[in-house]
């Protein structure tokens, strides 16, 4: 029951924040400036807990070993879900810049961002998601140590984190959807997020995969654009 229960919950929050993306942020011009330090102190608070229950050292603290487990990783999924909820209530609206979008440009916006859902989860099937949310009796899959496959096929035979990537495409054209000031800067922050916690991720994996991982960059060049970076 319990592991129903934990994949429902599972399933629903990880869509708590596309759509946060697709419902907006909150916009008001005659809001105080001030906003943005409370807005990005609430962020930083909310990165801050992701990233510290990253780290090996954290993880051998708490749990008794550097390596990525299935119980670990449904109390990392449970934190995520519930501390994004957090900040989604509690952030403030923005002044700044606002355009009103034509109904059509919206529409094209949304399918945008429903596109980069669909390359988010692009290798989902409900046993792949499991294994990803770590639900009780799946095989994990997506951590850096040597305990789970490296992924190297599809996508990721192209860049190195197509995942990251689709983030970047739905989180940049949720501005089409709602084209102001609030909606850029939690848009800009969570882009920043994953990109700058890309060199981060790859010492890990070069850490708990050693050559393996190492073989895997000189094969993918691209991290997230090819031709880019």
């Amino acid at each position: 029951m319990f592991s129903r229960i934990y994949a429902l919950f599972a399933y629903l929050g990880v869509m708590t924040i596309p759509a946060s993306f697709i419902m907006g942020f909150k916009y008001d011009p005659t809001a105080p400036v001030a906003n943005y330090g409370y807005n990005l102190a609430l962020y930083a608070a909310y990165i801050a807990i992701h990233f510290v229950m990253t780290l090996p050292r954290f993880k051998k603290t708490v749990y008794g070993r550097p390596q990525g487990a299935s119980s670990e990783r449904r109390i990392y999924v449970t934190v995520a879900i519930v501390t994004w909820i957090i900040l989604y209530a509690l952030h403030k609206p923005v002044p700044g810049f606002a355009v009103v979008p034509d109904y059509w440009v919206q529409y094209f916006g949304l399918c945008m961002v429903l596109v980069g859902v669909f390359a988010f989860f692009e290798f989902a099937t409900f046993d792949a998601l499991n294994s990803l949310f770590g639900v009780h009796g799946s095989e994990m899959s997506h951590s850096a140590g040597g305990e789970t496959k490296l992924q190297t096929e599809g996508s990721y035979s192209k860049v190195r984190h197509p995942m990251y990537r689709a983030a970047v495409i739905l989180y940049l054209s949720s501005l089409i959807i709602h084209p102001n000031s609030a909606q850029l800067l939690f848009a800009v922050l969570v882009t920043l997020s994953f990109v700058l916690f890309i060199p981060f991720e790859e010492a890990a994996l070069i850490r708990g995969r050693g050559e393996e991982y190492r073989e895997y960059q000189k094969m993918v060049k691209w991290r997230v654009i090819p031709g880019v970076w």
